[in-house]
């Protein structure tokens, strides 16, 4: 009676062994990031993408939360906007090789330099020279502190904007493909901190 009990007990552990096999997934060779100069030259090859990602912000004096769209054209163009989640636009962002116009509440304003526009007219800035790389999990010749992970993808930098403004940007998340594009960021300075949860690529 006690062996067979003890042969149940083996059999059940088994099962369970087996059942724990079959349903956790193993991490395919498809889903494992590129070689780091491979990843990356591919990336950089990447000249037209969109991405839709939420957004908040945390300024001194107030915190917007929304829907951000992205649509890069080439490497000096692109169009940005941000909606709340009631789907009321709060700026629309256009750039191309000569200014930058932002839209807000219906106005809009140009100048050349993006980032000193955007904190004059809302109080707050972003890193826009660059943001088109940035966010593809790209370093630029003038970022600092670089740090990368064990497949080498950069996990952290320190940037500065036009406004000269120091940034210091994580990556917390990327998607599991062997592009292994960014999914989670987060960007804080003294006062400001900006979260973005990208949800596709395209």
């Amino acid at each position: 009676m006690v062996h067979q009990l003890i042969r149940l007990i083996f059999i059940i552990f088994i099962l369970i062994l087996l059942t724990n096999c079959s349903v956790t997934p193993s991490q395919s060779l498809n889903d494992l990031p590129l070689n780091t100069s491979e990843r990356e030259k591919k990336i950089q090859a990447m000249q037209q993408f969109s991405l839709q990602a939420s957004l908040g912000i945390k300024a001194p004096n107030e915190s917007i939360s929304g829907n951000l769209r992205w649509v890069q054209h080439n490497e000096q163009t692109f169009n940005a906007s941000l909606t709340n989640f009631l789907g009321i636009n709060l700026f629309e962002l256009k750039q191309n090789e000569q200014l930058s116009a932002i839209t807000v509440k219906g106005d809009t304003y140009s100048a050349v330099d993006t980032s000193s526009l955007l904190l004059q007219l809302t109080g707050w800035s972003l890193p826009l020279d660059n943001m088109s790389l940035w966010l593809r999990g790209l370093a630029d010749n003038k970022s600092r502190n670089i740090l990368r992970d064990e497949f080498g993808r950069v996990i952290a930098l320190t940037l500065t904007d036009s406004t000269g403004n120091t940034w210091q940007l994580e990556y917390q998340a990327f998607f599991p493909d062997n592009l292994s594009l960014p999914k989670r960021l987060l960007l804080k300075n003294n006062d400001t901190q900006i979260k973005v949860v990208i949800r596709n690529w395209q």
